[in-house]
């Protein structure tokens, strides 16, 4: 059937996808944690938007200086939480995007290898072979 090489690669591919999708709680974690920050900034925006309003009526110059320099600060804290989020997603679908050329390519070669098999026969091997190394 198919080649042990390319068996042991099925099964490396299959380790590190796994190993990828168990540290989805981490990267869960840390989303919602973003998630809770970004509702923060909402609500400061929605107290920053309802002082606005309340300053308008005033026309105080100084005022609307220090709400401009809020809104800044807020914006600020908007793209730095924009960055985490950024930073925890990024890693992990460069990792997916990764791991399927790598099976891609693989599968390119086991058939180019065995053009006598059909695919039913090379993914049935290839399942056969992660099922004893328990990773299906």
């Amino acid at each position: 059937m198919v080649d042990e090489v390319f068996l042991q690669r099925a099964v490396s591919i299959r380790r590190n996808y796994l190993k990828v999708t168990n540290n989805m709680n981490f990267y869960t974690t840390k989303v919602n944690n973003v998630i809770s920050a970004l509702d923060d900034i909402l609500e400061k925006l929605s107290k920053l938007q309802e002082s606005a309003t309340n300053d308008k009526i005033k026309n105080d110059r100084a005022t609307t200086e220090k709400t401009a320099v809020e809104l800044n600060n807020i914006i600020l804290e908007l793209e730095l939480e924009g960055k985490k989020l950024e930073g925890y997603i990024d890693p992990l679908n460069k990792e997916i995007e990764k791991l399927a050329l790598e099976e891609q390519e693989l599968y390119r070669q086991i058939q180019e290898k065995n053009s006598h098999l059909s695919d039913e026969q090379i993914i049935e091997s290839v399942r056969k072979r992660l099922e004893e190394e328990n990773l299906s």
